[in-house]
């Protein structure tokens, strides 16, 4: 047979010819020039980016019977050798296969010799991770000082593997995966060559699923071509590659977005019908999110989405029905759930339970904003204003009847009208202003106080007690503090009120703060002693804390 895959059809067999590894040509080029070639290198990166094929142009560059030269003339005997793998002196080792310790020592004895016709004798061992550490242990020294005319150059994607004892004696470069645009590129000039009529879209899909690797894009199109003959269609890609459509994946967006769970499921089960992977169609899922992401935050999504021109429009008109909080939550889900799928022997199952979990994501709200809502309607407990209470002595008749000024006579009622004189009722409901024009004034402070509780309020003083320190140190702060008297001065006309703070949530009852003994105090009372309350009193407190009616 005379066929090639494009792989090696395709295989560059100058430095001029390799695609999106710039950087490293331009290092091995001038390395040539100045005559400054390293005696071992490492080429890392994913596969099908060209490190082998760099090894490969490396050897003829050293070799030519131009050169060294920086570009190999591939017309001499040495370079169409060594294109052809049938070089004496150029030889390309299997780590995977040759990764013993014995493998190794057989190597080190025929370094010894010299080359047969070649300038240089050049060592390429593929996957060199795959060398057991007996195997590395015994490469160290040969490595470290290789007779003259002896180059390694070593091959790997799994740079992690390589003990840092080889790293630090080799000259190490790292091959970046091959972008979209140059994947397209490459297959579109393959297609021209050979007379192949192949529509963009299916050129982008090719390209994608190549993954950055040049070698599997060529790979599919060299499977699509064998599907389709001369002519491949829009389909033709999706059904050879098992993939879902673009469309596909708009339709099934849409349907997320209309919180149709039913039509979510049916839609997997076609996919499921037409023999279609569900790991392809949810990793498919994830990168079409990410575009949206890329659509609805980013300015120039038009360029980082280069490679996708046939479907913009689409995706822009997606973005904006969208939240970005919305489109995380939704690539967390589907993330999650790829992971998952792997392990699972029910990885349908696990993937209906994620799409179905796509249909109850919200956009999320600022706590902020969602606690001065709360604020701004909070009012008092319905405990406390809206339930009336048992007709007094009714429920209780082992205690007389409560005074009828709830307030003790030796404390000065407050000024102002609206503190009347019934201790509780009064007390609490002035405190809920208070706390809201606190709220009103700087919104964290109105959260602070949602954690302490009025213990005290007269004319001269209130009291606040917190359950811990930290938020009585939150609110002690000047500002704070300050916020809090303009919301008392607002709300009660007395900015001279103290404001005293304590540690310890109590459950009793709101009191009037003890005054020091002067001319003013009620005759007939002691200084400095709280007037008892009847059982009514504690009564009503108790309902007014926990809540709930008195039976009989």
């Amino acid at each position: 047979m005379d066929f090639q895959v494009s792989a090696r059809k395709w295989r560059p067999q100058k430095f001029s010819e390799l695609i999106g590894q710039e950087h490293i040509v331009r290092t091995l080029h001038n390395a040539i020039g100045m005559d400054r070639v390293a005696h071992a290198y490492l080429f890392s990166g994913t596969r099908g980016v060209g490190k082998t094929t760099t090894a490969r142009l490396l050897a003829k560059a050293l070799n030519c019977s131009e050169g060294p030269t920086p570009e190999p003339c591939d017309q001499c005997t040495f370079c169409k050798e060594i294109r052809d793998g049938i070089s004496v002196d150029v030889m390309e080792i299997d780590g995977a296969s040759n990764n013993g310790v014995g493998e190794v020592r057989d190597l080190i004895d025929n370094i010894q010799y010299s080359t047969s016709a070649c300038r240089f004798k050049v060592y390429i061992i593929d996957e060199i991770h795959m060398l057991s550490k007996a195997a590395f242990n015994a490469l160290l020294k040969t490595l470290e000082e290789p007779p003259p005319q002896v180059i390694f150059i070593f091959a790997t994607t799994e740079l992690t593997k390589i003990p840092e004892t080889i790293l630090s004696r080799c000259q190490c470069f790292e091959f970046k995966p091959l972008t979209h645009q140059q994947i397209i590129d490459q297959l579109k000039a393959i297609c021209e060559h050979d007379a192949i009529q192949i529509d963009p879209h299916s050129l982008e899909e090719i390209a994608k699923n190549g993954a950055g690797s040049m070698r599997d894009a060529q790979s599919l199109l060299d499977q699509v071509i064998a599907f389709c003959g001369k002519e491949i269609d829009p389909g033709a890609v999706e059904s050879v590659l098992g993939i879902v459509g673009q469309n596909a994946l708009a339709t099934f967006i849409d349907s997320v977005k209309q919180r149709d769970a039913a039509g979510l499921l049916q839609q997997v089960s076609e996919v499921i019908a037409h023999g279609k992977d569900l790991g392809y169609f949810c990793r498919d899922l994830i990168e079409y999110i990410r575009n949206l992401m890329l659509m609805k935050v980013a300015g120039n999504a038009e360029v980082l989405l280069s490679g996708q021109t046939t479907h913009l429009d689409t995706l822009k008109k997606q973005a904006v029905s969208f939240e970005t909080d919305e489109l995380q939550q939704m690539f967390q889900v589907l993330s999650k759930a790829e992971m998952e799928m792997k392990r699972s022997s029910l990885p349908q199952i696990l993937f209906e339970m994620a799409v179905l979990r796509l249909t109850d994501v919200r956009p999320l709200q600022e706590i902020d904003a969602l606690i001065d809502k709360i604020n701004r309607m909070e009012g008092p407990s319905p405990a406390k204003t809206s339930t009336p209470l048992p007709a007094r002595g009714e429920p209780v008749k082992k205690a007389a009847p409560a005074p009828a000024q709830s307030v003790p006579k030796r404390d000065e009622p407050v000024d102002p009208p609206n503190m009347p004189g019934d201790r509780r009722p009064a007390s609490e409901e002035m405190w809920q202003q208070i706390r809201a024009a606190a709220g009103a004034i700087k919104r964290p402070l109105g959260t602070y106080l949602d954690n302490c509780r009025l213990t005290a309020l007269n004319a001269k003083e209130m009291r606040l007690s917190f359950p811990d320190p930290y938020t009585m140190g939150l609110v002690e702060k000047e500002e704070n503090i300050e916020a809090l008297k303009e919301a008392v001065a607002q709300v009660c006309g007395k900015p001279e009120l103290k404001i005293k703070l304590q540690l310890g949530i109590t459950s009793a009852p709101v009191e009037s703060v003890p005054e020091p003994p002067d001319t003013d105090s009620p005759k007939g009372k002691a200084p400095g002693k709280k007037a008892s309350a009847s059982e009514d009193d504690i009564m009503r407190d108790a309902l007014d804390v926990f809540g709930g009616k008195v039976i009989s």
